[in-house]
């Protein structure tokens, strides 16, 4: 009896349940948070009204962190800034972020990129669900240059000390790039829940989650010759220009 308490208050902390998505008014479609998704290169879509998991650091949860798969097109990517869509109840106060390469069940892969409480912008996003608002947490200043492949973003608000903070599932309503909100190929890891980068599915959660990335695609390496041709030949014709 007690295993199973245990287990009961653990789903609980972890995320929603599909049924409490059926008793409650989950979602109020409204409109997209200020500035929209100006300059992304993947959004994996907009809340769908299931469930969230635990996405947070530092409220009543130590820390607990979802990461979801994303693909660079050729020639590659710039990222300048990462977002993450939550539903939450606590203070954000700054954001942890991290971008990895090859993870797989039980392995983190390669970190490419990552911040620490990170300066974050906290947005509104005008949908809510369980009794909770979806904000939209991002972090900008970003340099990260990727090449084309797959990746895992995550993107974990820092609270107060209180409250919680749960990245919203998706099936990929106004998504950007690939995957679109249908791949189910996401992970958990957390020091609270004892997850070491486990499949989503295996917490009852077999979904995508709402996230994305901003930023520029890299120039092609013919495009860059041009350009540098292009400047060369500008240049000397200021030269010539200024000897006659």
């Amino acid at each position: 009896m007690k295993n199973k308490s245990n287990f009961a208050a653990r789903a609980a902390l972890l995320a929603f349940t599909f049924t409490g998505a059926l008793a409650l008014n989950t979602t109020a479609i409204a409109q997209a948070p200020p500035g929209g998704y100006g300059g992304a290169l993947w959004y994996n879509g907009d809340f769908n009204g299931i469930n969230g998991l635990a996405n947070e650091r530092n409220t009543i949860v130590t820390q607990a962190a979802v990461y979801d798969d994303f693909n660079v097109t050729g020639p590659g990517w710039n990222v300048t800034a990462v977002f993450s869509h939550n539903l939450e109840n606590t203070t954000v106060t700054a954001a942890d972020w991290e971008i990895r390469s090859g993870v797989s069940e039980g392995n983190g892969g390669t970190l490419l990129g990552s911040g620490s409480n990170a300066a974050a912008t906290v947005t509104l996003t005008g949908r809510s669900g369980f009794g909770f608002l979806e904000y939209m947490v991002q972090v900008n200043g970003i340099n990260l240059t990727l090449g084309p492949g797959t990746y895992w973003l995550n993107v974990t608000a820092v609270g107060n000390g209180g409250g919680r903070s749960f990245n919203s599932t998706t099936s990929g309503a106004n998504c950007i790039g690939t995957p679109c909100g249908n791949d189910q190929n996401a992970f958990f890891n957390s020091t609270f829940f004892g997850a070491n980068f486990t499949s989503t599915s295996n917490e009852g959660q077999p979904y995508d989650f709402s996230n994305g990335v901003i930023g520029t695609i890299v120039p092609e390496p013919a495009t860059i010759a041009l350009l540098t041709c292009g400047v060369g030949a500008l240049l000397i014709a200021v030269r010539r220009r200024r000897s006659s």
